[in-house]
Formats: C-alpha cells, sequence, structure tokens
C-alpha cells in the first residue's frame, strides 16, 4: 500500500535503546530515545503518546507506521510489534517490518564505504549485515565475530552498532584492514530512518511484513504438547 502524505511513525525497540520518532518526507517532527531503564512493555506506550500529543496528532493523522523487526532483542521486537500493529489497526494505517540492521546502516552518517552493522546477540556471537549505497551487500547473518569478518571485504569499512564497539580490538586486526577503517557504536536517529524506510519500503511494495525476524530461534520457548 502506498502511503498517503503526511507524518510517518517509526518504532526501533530492537535495539539496546528504544527509539520514537515522527517523520514527514525528509524532516524529523519529533524523536526520543532512551536507555532501558524501564521495560518497553511499560515504556513504549506512554512515550508513543507524549510524542504524538507534542505534535499535535492522533493516530489516525499518520500517513503510515514503521518498526524494526529484527534481529535483536527478542522481547524488545516482541513488544514493539504488538504495540506498532494495535496502533496501526486502530488507525487504519499501513504497518512496514524494517531490518534493524539496515535502520542502523541508513542511520549512520557515511562516505562511499561500505557499512558493517553488528548488534550484541549474546552467546560471543553479532548480527551483522554489509551495506554500500544504502543497499544490503549479503544476507544478514548471526555468527562469531571472527567468522564475520572472515567474510568481509578488502578495503575500508565503517563498523556501527554496539556489537562492533565490544569488538573494536578484534576489527582493529582483521585481515585486509585499512587505516580508513571507523568503528562506532550505535549511531542516532535509528527510529528516524525506520520510519524513512518504513515509507519508501511501502510506496515500493517490498516492506517486511510486520512479523519478528530473530535469525536464530529464541533462548526459551514454550513447551508443546
Amino acid at each position: 500500500m502506498v502511503p498517503a502524505a503526511g507524518p510517518v511513525l517509526g518504532v526501533d525497540t530492537a535495539t539496546s535503546r528504544t527509539g520514537i520518532a515522527l517523520v514527514d518526507d525528509t524532516v524529523v517532527l519529533a524523536e526520543a530515545a532512551f536507555h532501558r531503564r524501564v521495560p518497553p512493555s511499560r515504556s513504549l506506550m506512554p512515550a508513543l503518546e507524549v510524542i504524538l500529543s507534542a505534535a499535535g496528532l492522533e493516530p489516525a493523522g499518520l500517513a503510515a507506521l514503521a518498526v524494526t523487526v529484527g534481529p535483536g532483542g527478542f522481547t524488545g521486537i516482541r513488544v514493539g510489534l504488538a504495540t506498532m500493529r494495535a496502533l496501526a489497526e486502530a488507525a487504519g494505517r499501513p504497518l512496514a517490518g524494517v531490518s534493524t540492521l539496515a535502520a542502523v546502516a541508513a542511520a549512520v552518517s557515511s562516505d562511499d564505504r561500505p557499512v558493517a552493522v553488528w548488534l550484541d546477540a549474546g552467546r560471543h556471537e553479532v548480527y551483522a549485515g554489509l551495506f554500500h549505497g544504502g543497499d544490503a551487500a549479503g544476507p544478514e547473518s548471526v555468527a562469531s565475530p571472527a567468522d564475520v569478518l572472515a567474510d568481509l571485504p578488502h578495503g575500508p569499512i565503517l563498523f556501527a552498532g554496539d556489537g562492533a564497539l565490544c569488538h573494536a580490538a578484534l576489527i582493529a586486526g582483521r585481515a585486509g584492514a585499512a587505516p580508513a577503517d571507523t568503528v562506532s557504536g550505535m549511531p542516532a536517529g535509528v527510529a528516524a530512518a525506520t520510519a524513512r524506510l518504513g515509507r519508501q519500503a511501502l510506496a515500493a511494495g517490498t516492506a517486511l511484513p510486520p512479523a519478528p525476524r530473530y535469525l536464530r530461534p529464541p533462548d526459551a520457548t514454550l513447551a508443546r504438547g
């Protein structure tokens, strides 16, 4: 569905910071990001109400909604999806799923270098994706940092994400490392990037479904029987 003109609400609960943004075309109307001192199940809906109220908007006044679907924290993904599905249904507006790794890459200020996004996945692994010129340059994966490094091309790369920051020393010693390599943590503006990518994907008919994209099974699963 092609979204109508107007603001898009973007939400990220898959990374270490909950982010909310209202974006109209390329203009960020309102944005908030906060660490997880309070779990998203308790903090997300009140924060959404504050953002919408500050902008003088009701959910029905949105053109569309977008939410990160993973990979990332399992609980955060579930809470973000459930909240945004309910909001989209109540407002009668389309909801786009957005890859968390793509949203982080889009939030990074990059030159012509590829962007390697690494998010901490626990178990001494990272969720990883490589992007160049705004497009994915390969499949997303969950693997050990050493295995991910072995698959990266030679030449300068911009590394982003909390996983990249945790493994900065390993990255610095990678084969094919270049002096122009840069390692940064989580960029600001992930929720705003989610809103922009969501609008673009809805217009192009390429939006991900609003369903979890874990890349590996959750640590805890319900027993069947």
